[in-house]
């Protein structure tokens, strides 16, 4: 899994460079996975847009760095904008009235209880969602966007176990690692916020392998894993664990 932790992170390099990327806040989540196929995910907290700074942005093809006239440099803007808009379902960093919109729209589908935003590119959420898994699960979906960057996602394996992965939630050791100090900590004009929050997963079936400190706890037939991710995080890098369920 660590092979995938690297390969997320280089894929998402340039995104953060071109100027956004969609990441947790302060957030707590939960995933339930029980023996007889069933699950119950929630994500409680905050989920914002990380604004590069554009300096590594690239420039549309033909236009030269320092001599942009103000009408080539609105231009590659637009495009600029119409690009971020295509990967991320309409979002922008700093356009308001188009992230209010984008929170509406979002609030629409399955399991968005509340999508609120708050300003400052800043989403507080409420997500909840629940059924009998089947082969794939993945968290957020953004309607529209033509790349899905997932917080948490669940693969079944050819043998049956589940790879539980958080690409989103990373320590020093993962993806924010990779990318530098900006998703972990705030950035020079305080525009992100720190990402701080606690995974959960609790599980009656046969837990193969995880990255946790400490190992899972059990209560009953139930075991339980958690991390806290932080600035303090292990350097071992996101939340990552191996389940087998009896079906």
């Amino acid at each position: 899994m660590n092979q995938l932790v690297k390969l997320v992170a280089a894929l998402s390099i340039p995104l953060l460079l071109a100027g956004c990327l969609l990441i947790p806040g302060k957030f707590d989540s939960q995933l339930r996975l029980m023996n007889d196929g069933t699950y119950v995910f929630t994500y409680n907290g905050q989920m914002q847009l990380a604004e590069g700074d554009g300096k590594s942005m690239p420039l549309p093809s033909g236009e030269a760095d320092d001599d942009d006239s103000s009408e080539d440099v609105g231009r590659g803007d637009q495009q600029t904008n119409a690009a971020m808009r295509s990967i991320f379902g309409g979002a922008v960093p700093g356009d308001d009235e188009g992230l209010k919109e984008f929170a509406v729209q979002l609030a629409k589908y399955d399991g968005w209880n509340k999508v609120e935003y708050v300003g400052e590119n800043l989403f507080e959420v409420e997500y909840m969602i629940s059924g009998n898994f089947d082969q794939m699960f993945a968290f957020p979906t953004i309607p529209g966007a033509t790349m899905q960057f997932p917080f948490v996602q669940i693969i079944r394996r050819s043998g049956g176990e589940l790879e539980i992965s958080t690409p989103a939630m990373a320590g020093p050791g993962g993806l924010a690692g990779a990318m530098g100090p900006m998703p972990m900590g705030r950035s020079a004009e305080g525009e992100t916020q720190p990402i701080d929050g606690r995974f959960t997963i609790e599980t009656d079936g046969e837990i193969l392998s995880n990255n946790t400190a400490d190992g899972y706890e059990s209560e009953g037939s139930t075991k339980k894993l958690q991390w806290k991710i932080d600035e303090a995080s292990s350097t071992a890098g996101s939340p990552r664990a191996i389940v087998k369920l009896a079906r």
